[in-house]
């Protein structure tokens, strides 16, 4: 599995880095709404719907979404709107791992329910991605430092977990996670964050800002991941998709980003790191 993992990393990793450094906003605009879509699909099925064509109905609802927000993409007052909104709604899923057991039970409310917050975890996040790549000329950069956070504390979390966890952080909904894990990425990330300082376009306070940024999206990443966990758990299943040898489906990849994009978007325009 850690074989398959790494080998899917060596391939998908540079095409991300050199679409998000050299695509234009519109390319990246179209490639991010595959993404989200895929992940629509996905979470068609953890929220129970069995039936191909109700769940690309599904698909084709989060589209249309998609195409309602894109003339806002790049506009700070909607980015600080869809940053709040989603910031709001995390904090409701939070609540909601707390008691893992609300809407365990497969029914027509707790279907429609988890279908519209999938919008909310989705829809956030590509406006946020466009949002931020679109936003200066230094949005791809921008962009590509903060998917880097994620990734850096979801090795960091692996790693450290692998190696040394013994305190489970969240046993009814994720088991394999561990405090231990949360610290490595703690550490990861603020290591990282302190190197990426010297050359990302920020200097003065904002600095500062960058590194408790990264700090934040540490437990803020977390969230994501515990949250999609839950989601699979409630519908019975072990991944949310086949599509990424070693990874599952897009959902398990993306589900850190989820909640860290749209928020790093929110703290880097209050903050005015970017």
């Amino acid at each position: 599995m850690l074989k398959q993992r790494i080998l899917t990393a060596l391939v998908l990793i540079p095409l991300v880095v050199a679409g998000i450094l050299y695509l234009s906003k519109a390319a990246i605009a179209l490639i991010f709404a595959v993404v989200v879509l895929q992940g629509a699909w996905e979470w068609s099925a953890m929220a129970g719907l069995k039936h191909k064509v109700i769940r690309l109905l599904y698909v084709a609802v989060a589209a249309a979404g998609l195409f309602f927000l894109w003339p806002g993409t790049g506009d700070r007052f909607l980015m600080e709107t869809t940053g709040y909104l989603s910031a709001a709604w995390w904090v409701l899923a939070f609540v909601w791992i707390l008691v893992p057991g609300v809407m365990d039970q497969r029914s027509v409310f707790s279907t429609v329910l988890k279908l519209f917050f999938g919008t909310l975890v989705l829809l956030p996040l590509w406006m946020a991605l466009v949002s931020i790549h679109s936003i200066s000329d230094e949005g791809p950069v921008w962009l590509l430092s903060v998917m880097v956070i994620v990734w850096v504390a979801d090795s960091g979390a692996y790693f450290a977990g692998k190696a040394f966890g013994k305190h489970k952080l969240a046993p009814r909904v994720s088991p394999g996670k561990t405090w231990e894990g949360v610290m490595g990425a703690v550490v990861l990330v603020l290591l990282y964050t302190l190197v990426a300082t010297y050359w990302l376009p920020v200097e003065g306070d904002a600095r500062m800002w960058f590194i408790l940024a990264g700090l934040l999206l540490v437990p803020v990443s977390v969230i994501g991941d515990l949250f999609e966990s839950l989601m699979k758990r409630h519908s019975g299943i072990k991944d949310s998709g086949q599509l990424l040898p070693g990874h599952g489906g897009i959902l398990d990849r993306i589900d850190g980003l989820t909640p860290a994009i749209p928020l790093f978007m929110l703290v880097a325009l209050v903050t005015g790191i970017i």
